[in-house]
């Protein structure tokens, strides 16, 4: 093989390190309690208000609330319903979803045990879908987070969910939306700080709510980082094969 061939030879490898590091570098980050299995309505109830691991958002001032309804009680979780009712949702995850009443400032956020690796990008995805007469217009923001040194959230990148009946046709179906944090860098704030995930009611007029589940994030090594990973594998190989030829 002459010299030419041997450089083709090893860009070749360096390709096919990329694309095998890429495929098998993505990783799943565990949302606990992601679809809302935790905990379930007690005896007779058809909803529990408590959702484990999430923390609700503070009501916020000048925000009214529909009559007889507590802050509290507009966001929880629910069992599915049983398979052929006319309300069943077809593509829950486990046996139970969240409910978040289409209201402004109505949120659930945790902070994951995961931090921001630099080098890395991430995907937050969620299913979801308007129903209970949910007005046109209303909006959901979903995205990241974190906590800085005075542990303030200071928001990321995050995506917007506008209701249409055109985009949300039924209530027995979750559609999936995603949004993307890029590339962590070497002087971003966040790197190193725990994720941070968000889910907010952010425009509503209080009627009508979203049914949330199957929150998921997946962690994917950038080309930057897969490069390096590369070249060293690269390397590594030509050193070998010196050691071969001698």
């Amino acid at each position: 093989m002459n010299t030419t061939q041997k450089r083709l030879s090893l860009a070749t490898t360096a390709s096919l390190f990329v694309a095998i590091l890429s495929t098998a570098g993505a990783a799943d980050i565990e949302v606990p309690n992601g679809s809302f299995e935790s905990p379930t309505p007690p005896p007779g109830f058809p909803v529990n208000t408590q959702i484990d691991v999430w923390q609700k958002s503070p009501q916020p001032p000048g925000i009214p609330l529909p009559g007889g309804i507590t802050w509290d009680q507009l966001s929880g979780v629910f069992p599915n319903t049983a398979v052929g009712a006319p309300d069943h949702i077809d593509n829950l995850t486990g046996n139970q979803a969240a409910y978040m009443f289409a209201i402004p400032g109505l949120g659930l956020s945790q902070e994951l045990g995961s931090s921001f690796t630099i080098g890395n990008s991430y995907q937050l995805t969620i299913g979801i879908l308007g129903g209970g007469g949910i007005t046109e217009g209303s909006m959901f923001q979903f995205g990241f987070y974190y906590l800085d040194d005075a542990n303030t959230a200071v928001a990321l990148n995050t995506s917007t969910i506008t209701f249409t009946t055109a985009a949300f046709p039924n209530v027995t179906h979750l559609n999936d939306f995603s949004v993307t944090l890029p590339e962590v860098q070497v002087g971003d704030a966040w790197a190193g700080h725990n994720v941070g995930i968000q889910l907010l009611s952010s425009f509503g007029t209080g009627v009508g709510y979203w049914d949330v589940d199957n929150v998921r994030l997946v962690s994917v090594p950038e080309p930057t980082t897969l490069g390096l990973l590369a070249l060293g594998g690269v390397g590594m190989l030509i050193m070998r094969s010196r050691a071969q030829r001698r």
